[in-house]
């Protein structure tokens, strides 16, 4: 296994610096790194490619057909492959930003740029629009997209080992990444897309509205960059500015993440929800439009209102969740919780007409999905336990095989839902020459499909994921994991001889030097006002030690008065 030093050169300027200093998490990082950057990210991405990409293929462009069937899950099986690829050039990344932020920071102007070619296809003949298709499409979610999540869904797990504060991060970033920015985005942009319209005639300002979404990737990104932190890559940066994090083989962090029971639970549990999500999200507008409505123009409002009351828990769910994961645990939570949204599920399944039952299904259901905002807590302790067992870090693996769940569920939901469109007999707008406004009875086979597509496989998928963690126990071990592995890097850095300081003896630290700069300032200023006002400045410091001393004595009053409340219970 090789060790590698850190780089200087372009990441060891300032100017890079992260913003975060704490050895632990603090306010600003929660809120900028880890809700805001990524939330704003997201909000592009679901605009962009995540939910409209397929009604500017059928709608608007009236392309159709096997190749356009197949190339989604045909490209993400090259997208497979480069994912492998970014996570070992993760892995091998020493820089002093990290490993992972320095692809984040790149990957925004990289999906800026491929994600403006998707959307400005040549007005030219099927050969040419396919070709464009097939590149700008790899471009933006092969590449771009590809470096962006898999450094994004590091963080969480590079963050620090407190578990608390992991989980108070992984369930602000779930927030922030999937549930608000797809409530968000799928409230507004029925909206945008209703006055954009349908057919060739729109394609200029699809191509304008969709550019002004990609630039949004750049500022949230820079947000994001700047406002995380790697503390557990910097764990194994010695005094000497060396890494000595085992980097394992790629072979060698196969075989440990195919060998872990609860590695696999976690990447079945995201493999699931991913699938399931992304077949309910995209074929939404198509639900609202056909089965729900019968225009583009009716569906646009029954999205709005879908969106905004059958997803509302989404947005205020973290309020619900933290007490109950911080009270019973995540595994309880999320395997409750899942039964929850099947029930939603089959609501809607029963009454996809009802626009009342709709949206009560839909509250259901996503006030069962709330423990996704858990997820990436359950993959640190997954990657925690594995280097607790085997000694070295997976990170560049996991990633590659977190990024691969995310892309192929996407190019399997989109080829699913291409395909069944054209197999039920799905007649597009652009196909009749028809408006946003104009009535198309779809075939009844077409509207069971998207009813399906919107919950029946989610429900399936639910049952599963709650079955799965009634198997989950890893929760419980955490902190004697993290223990171990704390020992186990104290014992190293001894063994070189130097002297290794904990993430709690950093902020301890970090606590006592704020405070001697307090008293400094607060020295300094006492003086100034003595000289000023002609007070003796001896005698002023003693009246403020006293009344400190006084507080103290109230403090320690209490805290003995509480301790013996507790004896005599």
């Amino acid at each position: 296994m090789a060790k590698e030093k850190r780089q200087g050169g372009f990441w060891a300027q300032s100017f890079l610096d992260s913003r975060v200093k704490s050895a632990n998490t603090e306010g600003k990082e929660k809120v900028w790194g880890y809700f805001v950057g990524p939330m704003f990210m997201m909000m592009a991405y679901y605009g962009i490619a995540g939910t409209y990409i397929t009604q500017f293929y059928t709608d608007v462009l009236g392309i159709s057909g096997v190749l356009l069937t197949m190339m989604p899950l045909f490209s993400k099986i090259f997208d497979a492959i480069t994912n492998v690829i970014m996570g070992r050039i993760i892995d091998k990344t020493r820089t002093k930003q990290g490993k992972a932020r320095p692809w984040m920071l790149a990957s925004g102007f990289f999906i800026t740029f491929t994600g403006i070619l998707l959307y400005n296809v040549p007005r030219a003949d099927y050969k040419v629009q396919i070709v464009w298709i097939i590149v700008s499409y790899n471009l933006f979610f092969a590449f771009a997209y590809t470096i962006y999540n898999m450094s994004h869904t590091l963080m969480v797990p590079l963050s620090t080992r407190n578990t608390k504060q992991r989980d108070s991060l992984a369930m602000l970033t779930s927030m922030g990444t999937s549930m608000i920015p797809g409530l968000l985005v799928t409230v507004i942009m029925p909206v945008i897309v209703a006055n954009m319209g349908v057919g060739t005639e729109a394609q200029g300002r699809w191509a304008l509205v969709m550019s002004l979404l990609s630039i949004f990737a750049i500022p949230a990104v820079l947000v994001e960059y700047y406002f995380t932190k790697e503390r557990v890559t910097e764990e194994s940066i010695s005094e000497s500015g060396e890494n000595t994090m085992e980097i394992a083989p790629m072979i060698d962090q196969i075989r440990a993440c195919l060998s872990n029971k609860y590695w696999w639970m976690v990447m079945a549990f995201w493999a699931l929800f991913q699938v399931t999500q992304f077949l309910n999200t995209n074929i939404m507008l198509y639900f609202c439009n056909w089965v729900l409505g019968n225009s583009v123009a009716s569906g646009a409002t029954n999205q709005i209102l879908v969106n905004a009351i059958g997803q509302a828990p989404l947005g205020f769910g973290i309020f619900i969740l933290w007490p109950l994961v911080h009270k019973f645990g995540k595994r309880w939570v999320t395997q409750i919780g899942f039964v929850i949204a099947a029930i939603g599920c089959v609501m809607v399944l029963l009454k996809p007409t009802n626009l009342g039952i709709v949206l009560a299904g839909m509250m259901i259901k996503s006030i069962g999905c709330l423990p996704t905002y858990a997820m990436a807590a359950f993959l640190a302790e997954a990657m925690d336990h594995i280097e607790w067992k085997h000694g070295y870090r997976v990170d560049g693996f996991t990633a590659s095989v977190n990024t691969i769940i995310v892309t192929i569920s996407a190019g399997i939901g989109q080829s699913i839902i291409l395909g069944g469109l054209n197999l039920f007999g799905y007649i597009s707008p652009a196909s009749i020459g028809a408006t946003s406004e104009t009535i198309i009875n779809q075939p009844a086979s077409a509207q069971n499909f998207m009813t399906w597509m919107y919950v029946g496989v989610p429900m399936i998928g639910y049952l599963i994921i709650g079955l799965i963690f009634s198997l989950y126990d890893l929760e419980d071990k955490i902190p004697q994991i993290t223990k171990d592995i704390t020992a186990r890097h104290k014992a190293e850095a001894e063994a070189r001889g130097e002297v290794y300081i904990t993430a709690e003896e950093k902020e301890a630290m970090e606590i006592a030097e704020q405070e001697k700069k307090a008293e400094m300032i607060r020295i300094k200023e006492l003086k100034e006002k003595c000289a000023k006002k002609g007070l003796n400045f001896e005698e002023e410091e003693a009246k403020y030690q006293a009344k400190i001393g006084e507080k103290k004595a109230k403090e320690e009053a209490k805290r003995a008065a509480k301790e013996a409340k507790k004896k005599k219970r």
